[in-house]
């Protein structure tokens, strides 16, 4: 009978532990694609018994990390030392890499100092994730001077990742040079770089600009025999395409197909995107066809570059079509492709369907962002429908978003237009109170208000406030304040400011010289005038359309039709169209003249001819 029971015993505990085993075995991590999942098998493996180990919850932790859930995963790592689990070095480690993902790089040294104590020492992995997340809490120096303790104290081998985590870390903090010296200290000491190193350099060099230290790069660690990746092509064409030198990217394409490396998404993606930019759609959009052609299939990037390509060119009707095409590819519309939409509706001034996309976003699933908000601000404020506006910028905050400069002083931009400058200067006073810092952007519109309502002097005075402040004005504050100036009646100012400009290195741009030159014909100078053209033509600021009709306007007002005929004469050989008023005053001096001025009546020809076409 004993032996009996202990015979059933034994076998119901074996049925009872193989049940717990089989629970065990049922946690599938794969699933795991939110925090509610997390949370889900968190709670399932703390009632198992017998006591999981603690590589399940290691495995657990390290799935919430990769889908972003940081804080979750630092609860249950509280949780597992609350409840004694037998934690180790992996664990600390995924807790490491989770404080320096939410930048809370103090917490990650006291994870690490908690274990120290514990016996455990940290590895290379914890070094390269502290590392690593100096470097993403902008604490570069602090960083470098990790790494200098590693190697100086021996405390662990460096491997490619953690100089990789340095130089890829420098180079985006624009420490590019230091991020290069670094690279060759490695290197007299033996140490022989991989591809993605040489890649973190070259991008760097060509993010700051310098891309002959980039082709440098790229032709030694060919001579080193390290073959470039695709990667690092991408780097130089991207880099080649934003100084707008898209011949120069022909060449690396031959070095490319004679290497054997394929483009890639990214490379089409680039070249896409610089085309479009360069208003060369046509050509934008045979690299996209030629996608298809390759074997790559255009993604959600590849579809926005040439959305936003047709739109800025002003061919909805494609973008609509192209937008219809990607939803039947299965390629899910993102809030960057509706935001280039709605931005582009804006400017059409058809708000009704920017308001119809922004509605039709939150029925698709798609989260308006702050520059969705942005966007559809300004769209109302160009409308003069600041009652919307001001709606949408409350909303803001009830959505949980925040207010961005943008917001504040596309608001402010708004109301000034508004002839509310009072009310655009308490948003700035209110902007400040809550720490959002305005932008040379914002300054600008203020400075523009101020000229706008006369008070030209408190201009000034918040112009030095501004540049105490450490913002450096541009030609577009100097253009308001010479604006404000000739507006205000005082022309010998604005000469005197328009005169100085080159001392602060700044360039007159083409408003700047139209609004001097409608001035200077305005008071009768134009003898000044007429220098102020040479100049013009002589800094390389070619006049058009608006200096032309500024001119012609001027010199038909004060009877001076035959002064303005070699004018409009240039305006026509140039493709240029005359303002209705200049022709409407121009008819008039032809019928007080009873139509016999020859050279008015051929000049008038041309200039309806010009209309016609």
């Amino acid at each position: 009978m004993v032996a009996s029971i202990g015979y059933s015993l034994s076998f119901f505990l074996s049925l009872l532990f193989r049940g717990f085993s089989t629970q065990q075995s049922r946690i599938c991590f794969s699933f795991a694609k939110e925090l509610n999942d997390s949370i889900e098998l968190f709670h399932k493996i703390k009632s198992m018994w017998p006591e999981p180990s603690v590589r399940l919850y290691n495995k657990l932790m390290s799935v919430t990390a990769k889908i972003e859930q940081y804080s979750f995963a630092l609860y249950m790592f509280d949780e597992m030392l609350r409840m004694g689990v037998s934690v180790n070095v992996y664990t600390m480690n995924i807790a490491v890499n989770c404080c320096c993902l939410l930048k809370d790089i103090y917490s990650a040294f006291s994870i690490m100092g908690l274990f120290f104590k514990r016996g455990y020492e940290p590895d290379t992995v914890t070094f390269n994730t502290l590392i690593r997340g100096l470097f993403l809490d902008n604490k570069e120096v602090e960083a470098v001077k990790l790494y200098e303790k590693v190697l100086d104290l021996k405390l662990c081998v460096p491997d490619n990742v953690m100089i990789l985590h340095v130089i890829d870390g420098l180079c985006k903090a624009g420490q590019v040079i230091v991020a290069h010296d670094w690279l060759c200290r490695l290197e007299s000491s033996g140490w022989r770089p991989n591809v993605w190193v040489y890649s973190a350099l070259i991008d760097g060099f060509c993010k700051c600009g310098n891309m002959d230290d980039a082709f440098q790069a790229l032709f030694k660690m060919v001579g080193k025999g390290i073959s470039p990746n695709v990667v690092a092509y991408n780097s130089v064409i991207k880099g080649l395409c934003n100084d707008g030198r898209l011949s120069d990217v022909e060449y690396l394409f031959n070095e490319m197909a004679n290497s054997k490396i394929f483009l890639d998404v990214v490379t089409f993606n680039i070249l896409i995107d610089a085309f479009c930019k360069k208003g060369k759609i046509e050509e934008a959009k045979q690299l996209f066809d030629s996608m298809a052609e390759m074997g790559l299939k255009p993604n959600i990037i590849s579809y926005n570059s040439l959305i936003d390509g047709y739109c800025k060119k002003g061919s909805m009707h494609e973008a609509l079509l192209l937008l219809s095409e990607m939803v039947e590819n299965g390629v899910s519309p993102s809030v960057v492709t509706c935001n280039i939409l709605l931005d582009r509706y804006c400017s059409l001034g058809e708000i009704v369907r920017a308001r119809e996309l922004f509605d039709a976003m939150g029925k698709m699933g798609i989260k308006h962002s702050i520059i969705t908000y942005n966007i559809l601000i300004n769209g109302y404020c160009k409308t003069g429908n600041m009652d919307e506006a001001w709606h949408f910028f409350h909303e803001i905050l009830r959505v949980g978003l925040k207010h961005s400069t943008v917001s504040y002083s596309a608001m402010m931009q708004g109301l000034i237009r508004q002839s509310s400058f009072l009310d655009g200067w308490k948003l700035f006073e209110d902007m400040e109170a809550h720490k959002v810092h305005p932008n040379l952007y914002t300054y600008n519109i203020l400075l523009d208000g101020l000229c706008r309502i006369h008070r030209t002097k408190e201009a000034f005075t918040f112009l030095r406030v501004m540049e105490a402040r450490g913002v450096n004005p541009n030609i577009v504050t100097y253009g308001v304040l010479i604006n404000g100036l000739c507006k205000g009646g005082r022309l010998d100012e604005a000469t005197r400011l328009f005169n100085h400009l080159p001392s602060k290195g700044l360039k007159p741009n083409i408003q700047i010289y139209c609004m001097m030159l409608n001035s200077l014909y305005h008071e009768g100078r134009e003898g000044e005038a007429r220098r102020l053209m040479v100049e013009m033509e002589r800094s390389s600021c070619a006049p058009n359309g608006v200096t032309f009709n500024i001119i012609v306007w001027n010199l038909v007002k004060r009877k001076k039709v035959h002064e303005a005929i070699p004018f409009l004469e240039e305006m026509c050989s140039r493709g240029f169209e005359v303002k209705s008023e200049s022709i409407s005053a121009l008819l008039q001096e032809l019928r007080i003249g009873e139509g016999k001025d020859e050279k008015l009546q051929e000049i008038l020809k041309k200039v309806c001819a010009q209309i016609d076409k």
